[in-house]
C-alpha cells in the first residue's frame, strides 16, 4: 500500500484540499501505520499548544553571561598556555637535536676545548671593549657620551617594552581566531 502521499498530508501542517482530505479519510480506514502517524501528530500538536513557557529563575541571565564570559577567558588563557608551551617545546626540540648532533660529530675533549678556547676568546674581548671604552671617554666629550648613552638606552626599553607588551597580549587575549 502506498503511504507516501498521505504521510505528507499528515506531516505537512497545511490544510489539504477537500479531495486530499476524502481520499486521506478513506485511507485512514484501512491503513492502521497512517491512523497512528496522524493520532501522533495531532497529541503532539495538542502538547505543544496546552504547554505553558517558564521563565527562567531570577539572576539566571546574568549567570548566563558570567559563565560564558569565563568560559571565553579561560579558552583564550589556554590557547596562550599551548602557544608558550609549542613555543617551549621547539625550543627543547631544537636544542637537543643540537646537543645531540655536536656529540656525534665531536668528542667530547674536543668540545671541551672549544669551550675553553671561547670563554678565553670571550674575555679577551671583553678586554679589548674596556681598552676601546677608556679610549672613547678620554677623546670623546662627556655631553656626546651621555647623550649618546641616553639614545641606545631609550632603544632598548623601546625594543623591549614592545616584545614584553606583544607576549603580554598573546598571554592574556590569546590569538584571534576567525569563528
Amino acid at each position: 500500500m502506498e503511504h507516501q502521499p498521505f504521510e505528507n498530508w499528515i506531516l505537512s501542517g497545511e490544510s489539504p484540499t477537500a479531495s486530499q482530505l476524502a481520499e486521506l479519510a478513506s485511507h485512514l480506514v484501512f491503513c492502521q501505520h497512517c491512523q497512528f502517524t496522524q493520532e501522533a501528530i495531532l497529541g503532539v500538536e495538542n502538547l505543544l499548544s496546552s504547554a505553558t513557557i517558564e521563565s527562567p529563575s531570577p539572576g539566571f541571565t546574568n549567570r548566563f553571561r558570567y559563565l560564558a564570559a569565563n568560559r571565553k577567558e579561560e579558552a583564550k588563557r589556554l590557547q596562550s598556555y599551548f602557544f608558550l608551551g609549542g613555543i617551549l617545546a621547539a625550543t627543547v626540540l631544537v636544542s637537543s637535536g643540537y646537543f645531540t648532533i655536536l656529540m656525534l660529530t665531536q668528542s667530547p675533549a674536543n668540545l671541551i676545548s672549544n669551550l675553553m678556547t671561547n670563554a678565553i676568546s670571550l674575555a679577551f674581548e671583553i678586554d679589548e671593549l674596556l681598552v676601546a671604552l677608556k679610549t672613547w671617554a678620554r677623546y670623546v666629550p662627556w655631553p656626546v657620551s651621555l647623550t649618546l648613552g641616553a639614545v641606545i638606552s631609550n632603544l632598548v626599553i623601546l625594543i623591549s617594552s614592545a616584545w614584553l607588551l606583544s607576549v603580554w597580549k598573546v598571554f592574556t587575549r590569546g590569538v584571534k581566531v576567525h569563528e
